[in-house]
């Protein structure tokens, strides 16, 4: 039996995924896990659901959004992974609403491993230490290029050959590049979600690889609770 689950390629690579797995409950969840406390519940969504929805997004009431729950595989650059993965332990909410597993290179060859390639180079800014602005121009694109290239390659022939000498791969890996493509599982309630999607959506706030990360979560998990997503983006994103 063949199970088809949407996914997205965030980076437009042919190599980068975002797949949603599997998925547990959607926005009734949400209102009747809140409406707990007063021992009540909807059988089927309403007008009154929605206002209560919008309220809790509105005052930061976010216990009952992590009754929703995704499990998602990502395959990514490992800086990119790493930014996520530093986004996941910084959580308040790593305790129970947030799991990951991933691929492990002492375990696995990276000698057929796959590289993150940019389309284009970004230039540093001068106002923002941690960020870009803009590209660099048509010469330098060419030379960053042939640089960027040329260190994969070294890279790639530095870790075969440490493995032909009979050196383990758990520390032949110390020498793969930040752009080799890793993979793994995430789990997290919606409201961890929310959170993640808040901090890495605007590429202008967040590196642009990452947020077209964001971008991908969102489409792709809208459709499980779209109500909740309503409500979320009403409120600007803040969670």
């Amino acid at each position: 039996m063949t199970i088809f689950f949407p996914s997205i390629d965030p980076l437009g690579d042919g190599k980068a995924l975002v797949m949603l797995v599997d998925s547990m409950c959607n926005s009734l969840s949400v209102v009747n896990d809140a409406r707990q406390s007063f021992d009540q519940r909807s059988e089927q969504w309403s007008d009154r659901d929605a206002k209560l929805i919008n309220y809790l997004a509105a005052h930061h009431h976010t216990s009952p959004f992590r009754g929703v729950v995704f499990k998602w595989f990502v395959k990514a650059p490992l800086f990119i992974a790493r930014q996520w993965w530093k986004h996941t332990v910084a959580s308040t909410y790593v305790d129970d609403q947030l799991g990951w597993n991933e691929k492990s290179f002492r375990y696995c060859s990276a000698e057929d491993a796959q590289f993150y390639m940019p389309v284009h180079f970004a230039k540093q800014s001068e106002s923002n230490r941690q960020a870009s602005s803009g590209y660099v121009d048509a010469e330098a694109q060419a030379e960053a290029r042939r640089l960027y290239i040329e260190a994969l390659k070294v890279s790639t022939r530095a870790y075969e050959g440490l493995l032909a000498a009979g050196v383990s791969k758990e520390q032949a890996r110390a020498i793969v590049p930040p752009a080799l493509y890793t993979s793994f599982v995430w789990t997290c309630s919606l409201q961890a979600l929310f959170h993640f999607i808040s901090l890495r959506v605007d590429a202008k706030s967040a590196q642009s690889e990452i947020a077209a990360y964001a971008r991908s979560l969102l489409a792709l998990a809208r459709p499980v609770a779209p109500e909740a997503f309503a409500a979320f983006e009403a409120n600007n994103y803040s969670f």
